[in-house]
């Protein structure tokens, strides 16, 4: 397009146009680089008298059925950016023509090349009166889906333009809900009914420790945090409510497609359990055959109640639908096993306290024979978790995965732990009725006994009818049975960590020392000054005073033992040399603080003794 006759178009010069109009149209027939028309720019800058005069001249009408280098017309454009004066323009022209575009299919319903009319681009920018005036203009373009499947009213859903899905429901009734990835509009407005502040918040403060928020945050940084405070959360709750109104409102127009799954198997109640909406989990309810439909990996929205730790809506559930308390997915886990797994402890409690949880639920083994303990055991997520599981009577601390290994096989062949942490938490669980398998206790002995399950493997077969899987899991048994637990996995620190540890260690040693040897020369009650015991400790006789001396000698020498550990060490090179003079400095320092606290409270107390309410409190707070 010739730059001249750009500018004559974006200053409105109509006269100019009726200049060049008069003596030559053609010149109007120009594209830019992108193959945009004189109508296409009216439209980028809402230019309807540029419009208008160009449509006067019916050898140039077909320009608004034309498209440019992406398949938009000019009314795309003019939707697509708010160009409401120009759209009506566009459309009083397309009705005035006298003959049909392009095999009867008219400017509204025009699609460029990703199918989109020009509803879908003004409903993906919420532009309303247009969306108003082309929805009451063609009502079937609400039925009409581009590329990815996406309807106009599931795109303004994605969006939240609420009003503008209002009017669609209103206008055109019957239009399509369908979405991208096989999803539906009850899909989105689920997902988009969590206020986005809250939700990334919640998500971000996940991303590092709380204590690194307050060590390295600057004032500046401060500042526009605190503006995230109270009145964004009141704010949320807010639209909150409105947009729950709004999906009551979506949901009565469209309950049919409660039951539609996306491309993962979810229905929209899948995705008000796991985004812990319940009021919209409680609305979705009306169709309770929803309940039972399963994903593509087997998971019922009870599995995902306990996967996410929404445990009002897994009591719901558990009341409401009992027989679908104890299904597994296709991993043969139970919402058991997947709370466990994601470490949900609330959801966790609740299973083992609720009427329904049978002692086959609690011990059920999943595909790979693992029972809730054995997952607890493995992945660790939560502690309290896995103690939960041990000290509950109804759980099996005997049952063996696929591979043969108790709870206390895996814990012994775990490195992962340290020494004192792995014999605690055997030790823990043998005590609560743990054993280890029989094929771990004979190799501890160093006897080379195969478990039964390995000795059918070597007795003769025949071919025909064998198992395969049945074979690999006798085999997985056999290599078990063969298999020694490592040495205690005692994590061996770094000299960094040492050091660290050792820095620390001696400041708190020479304090102890310092003040234990400033308390030996004054004595609490002080001394007595005239007399034959001129010089002597008033306190002297009193018992409390001779335990703060004692007291008060150990914490000396125990810390004056540690300083001169730490400067043998000083001497030392080799790792496990260091690390172990580093655990005994650690512990005489240990004791000189239970020392110096035990001489505190003595000293405090044989000094108060005539005030015996208030020497009871010091003692009793020591």
């Amino acid at each position: 397009m010739d730059p001249k006759l750009y500018k004559v178009v974006i200053t409105t010069n109509i006269a100019s146009l009726q200049e060049l109009a008069s003596s030559d149209l053609t010149v109007f027939l120009q594209v830019t680089a992108q193959e945009d028309n004189i109508l296409h720019v009216a439209a980028k800058y809402n230019l309807e008298q540029v419009a208008e005069e160009i449509m006067k001249y019916p050898q140039l009408v077909l320009l608004v059925c034309q498209k440019n280098s992406k398949g938009d017309t000019a009314l795309h454009i003019a939707a697509r950016l708010g160009s409401l004066r120009t759209a009506k323009v566009l459309i009083n022209c397309a009705n005035n023509m006298s003959r049909e575009i392009e095999a009867d299919v008219s400017l509204i319903r025009m699609v460029n090349m990703e199918q989109d009319t020009a509803l879908h681009d003004a409903a993906r920018n919420g532009h309303y009166q247009i969306m108003e005036l082309l929805i009451k203009e063609a009502p079937d373009l609400a039925l009409l889906t581009n590329n990815v499947g996406e309807s106009p009213l599931f795109i303004v859903v994605d969006k939240k333009h609420v009003d503008v899905a209002k009017l669609i429901l209103e206008v055109a009734p019957d239009c399509s809900f369908g979405g991208r990835n096989n999803m539906n509009v009850l899909h989105a407005a689920v997902v988009r009914s969590q206020d986005e502040v809250v939700r990334l918040s919640s998500y971000l403060v996940t991303l590092q420790s709380p204590m690194n928020y307050i060590t390295n945050m600057s004032f500046k940084h401060y500042a526009k945090f605190s503006s995230f405070g109270p009145s964004t959360i009141f704010q949320a709750a807010i639209a909150k409510s409105k947009y729950k109104d709004f999906i009551e409102f979506l949901t009565g127009k469209c309950q049919s497609a409660l039951s539609e799954t996306d491309e993962y198997g979810w229905t929209p109640l899948h995705y008000a359990v796991h985004f812990g909406a319940v009021d919209i989990f409680q609305l979705f309810l009306i169709d309770s055959s929803t309940a039972y439909i399963t994903d593509n990996e087997g998971m019922s929205v009870i599995h995902i109640a306990a996967r996410e730790g929404e445990v009002v809506i897994l009591e719901m559930l558990a009341y409401r639908f009992p027989e679908i308390w104890d299904l597994q997915d296709n991993n043969g886990q139970t919402a058991l096993h997947l709370a466990v797994a994601k470490g949900k402890l609330d959801s966790v409690k609740f299973i083992l306290d609720f009427v329904l949880s049978h002692d086959g639920l609690i011990n059920q083994q999943d595909n790979e024979g693992n029972t809730a303990l054995h997952l607890a055991t493995i992945q660790r997520h939560n502690h309290k978790i896995f103690e939960l599981l041990m000290k509950d009577s109804r759980v099996d601390k005997t049952a063996t995965n696929m591979e043969g290994l108790t709870v206390i096989d895996i814990l012994l062949l775990n490195k992962e732990f340290g020494y004192y942490e792995k014999t605690w938490i055997t030790l823990s669980v043998a005590k609560n009725g743990g054993l280890e398998s029989l094929e771990q206790t004979i190799n501890k002995n160093g006897r080379k006994v195969k478990s039964i399950e390995a000795r059918k493997l070597e007795q003769p077969q025949q071919s025909e009818g064998r198992d395969p899987a049945r074979d690999r899991q006798v085999e997985g048994q056999r290599q078990v049975a063969n298999r020694k637990p490592g040495p205690a996995g005692i994590r061996k620190p770094t000299y960094d960590q040492l050091r660290h540890i050792s820095s620390i260690n001696l400041l708190v040693t020479t304090l102890i020392a310092t003040v234990s040897f400033a308390a030996g020369f004054t004595m609490p009650g002080g001394y007595k000054s005239d007399g034959p015991d001129e010089g002597m400790a008033i306190l002297s006789r009193k018992t409390a005073f001779r335990v703060f001396v004692i007291a008060n000698a150990l914490a000396f020498c125990f810390s004056t033992t540690s300083m001169f550990v730490h400067y043998c060490k000083s001497f030392v090179e080799k790792l496990d040399a260091v690390a172990f003079y580093t655990y005994i400095t650690a512990s005489l320092t240990s004791y000189g603080i239970t020392a110096m606290v035990i001489a505190f409270v003595s000293g405090t107390y044989a000094a108060l003794a005539d005030s015996s309410g208030l020497a009871k409190a010091v003692l009793s707070i020591g």
